[in-house]
């Protein structure tokens, strides 16, 4: 332990270090001129130490010990954590941002033992421990919790993601040993290791698809994120996919396409400027991309009536009420001033009305028409969005599927309703309430109740809800490459550009 004042007792790391190296200079080690060294390389080394705050406050705490120096020069773990910054192009990340060249250029100088002075010794030391710790907290973040917070980059993403603290910081500094933990922090999902792998191989083929490898790169950073555990049994919606998958156990028990929100404009954000100037609806952007989200679907909803957005009212309803003055009651949609129903919306002088200023509220009552088909199901999120069906299955048939409001419209909402409730009674049940006969009853009383009450002039389809016990764990994400089920490497579109916005955010970080 080295001590700040000055004093005669050889400290015990100069005696450690004289019987590693045979050098009779450090049997002249003076602590207060390192103390004094150790300040000036401090603020010399401060302007490209990453977390140089946290190390300066770190090592003043514990009086300017050499804790990495101490414990890893002589048995040569500085080497191994040299070799995994080094190696740091296996995970898309650049090596040069881990100071590498500069710990190795010191360990050979200590190493080479040609010191004939002491206080040639202290800033070699000095630079040394704090380039170490510099780097591997560098390091360590980089792998444990990714570059970047995505919370912080993009607008839509609602996923809780943990990022690094000071018991984090504190762990790593004060490592017992560099090869346990260098290990113990290197990621491991199983699909990280396929992307990891997939790099590896690309790597060394001389026509390498440069756009894949850069893929690659950006969803290893996706998946560094620490983002919440996933249960046993979850439902997973990838965007660039335009894929619903139901996962159990890690395997995929059926999926089914799904149609999500339209991607921003180019040029949005100068869009979205010039509005913040102006404040005019007729220069507002429209962003109708599905937000990024985990949550838990809680609720089916039968036959849902739909509470349309001031957003779609101002811009899609407005104008087709301007051309068909009979497009509300064709399309079932009833319109409330002040909450309260008003019974003839036709003689409403439409074109008067300010679209921006839009006073009355629009509903669609359940119906085969309505825009959210036969099924809604419902979870938590603060973007207002939901998982439901559509009566317009023609989008399906596309590969391109960013085609909706910012809602996840599902291919086949039955089969997932009657896998979410699994219950036999419970999903004739529910076929019965959106019209169709039950698989698993004989006695078709019910049903035909059912029809004969529809059948009936006048009548209203009514909303009914369905409690999950247990609720279902749900992920909206967003990766431009995946595994497929056989561990192949899957590449989809950037759909909404998250691509290019993250690569730039990494910048340095990204092996290019």
């Amino acid at each position: 332990m080295l001590c700040i004042t000055a004093c005669k007792q050889q400290p015990q790391i100069a005696t450690k270090f004289y019987k590693h190296y045979q050098n009779k200079v450090y049997n002249e080690f003076d602590t207060a001129a390192y103390y004094t060294e150790f300040s000036r390389q401090l603020a010399l080394l401060k302007p490209r130490l990453r977390y140089s705050a946290t190390l300066n406050n770190y090592y003043k705490s514990r009086h300017f010990e050499l804790h990495f120096v101490d414990q890893f020069l002589f048995n040569g773990q500085l080497r191994t954590l040299i070799k995994y910054l080094n190696d740091a192009p296996g995970h898309g990340l650049n090596a040069a941002v881990f100071n590498a060249a500069s710990i190795e250029r010191d360990l050979d100088t200590m190493e080479a033992n040609h010191f004939t002075k002491i206080q040639d010794v202290y800033p070699v030391l000095v630079r040394l421990e704090l380039e170490t710790a510099s780097s591997l907290l560098t390091y360590a973040t980089a792998l444990q919790y990714g570059v970047v917070n995505p919370r912080s980059l993009y607008r839509r993403y609602d996923i809780p993601v943990k990022r690094p603290d000071s018991l984090m910081f504190k762990k790593v500094l004060e490592a017992d040993s560099l090869n346990s933990y260098l290990e113990q922090i290197q990621p491991r999902s199983e699909a990280y290791l396929v992307l990891k792998k997939e790099l590896a191989a690309m790597s060394t083929v001389t026509n390498a698809d440069s756009l894949q490898l850069r893929t690659i790169k950006l969803n290893m950073e996706r998946l560094r994120w620490q983002t919440p555990a996933k249960d046993s049994r979850y439902l997973w919606v990838n965007i660039p996919a335009f894929k619903l998958q139901w996962i159990e156990n890690k395997k995929v028990v059926f999926d089914m396409k799904v149609c999500l929100g339209e991607p921003k404009p180019a040029g949005y954000d100068t869009m979205l400027l010039r509005y913040l100037k102006t404040h005019s609806i007729d220069d507002k952007p429209v962003n109708h991309e599905t937000t990024i989200l985990c949550s838990r679907i809680n609720t089916i909803q039968l036959n849902p009536n739909w509470n349309i957005p001031s957003s779609i009212a101002q811009n899609e309803i407005y104008y087709a009420i301007l051309r068909n003055p009979a497009y509300l009651s064709n399309n079932n949609i009833r319109v409330y001033y002040k909450d309260k129903l008003v019974t003839q919306p036709d003689t409403i002088r439409w074109g008067r009305i300010q679209r921006q200023k839009i006073p009355y509220k629009f509903k669609q009552d359940a119906s085969e028409l309505n825009a959210l088909g036969k099924f809604k199901f419902i979870f938590d999120n603060e973007a207002g969005i939901y998982l439901h069906d559509t009566p317009n299955k023609k989008a399906f048939g596309s590969s391109w599927r960013a085609v909706s409001h910012g809602c996840v419209r599902v291919e086949d909402p039955l089969k997932l309703s009657e896998a979410l409730v699994n219950d036999t009674n419970m999903v004739d049940n529910i076929r019965m309430e959106v019209g169709l006969k039950p698989v698993n009853l004989k006695d078709t009383t019910k049903y035909n109740a059912i029809q004969a009450k529809r059948a009936v002039k006048g009548f209203e389809l009514k909303s009914k809800y369905i409690g999950l016990k247990p609720d279902m764990q749900l992920f909206i994400d967003y990766y431009t490459c995946w595994p497929d089920e056989n561990g192949k490497l899957v590449f989809y579109a950037d759909a909404y550009r998250m691509d290019t916005v993250l690569e730039k955010a990494m910048g340095k970080y990204l092996n290019k």
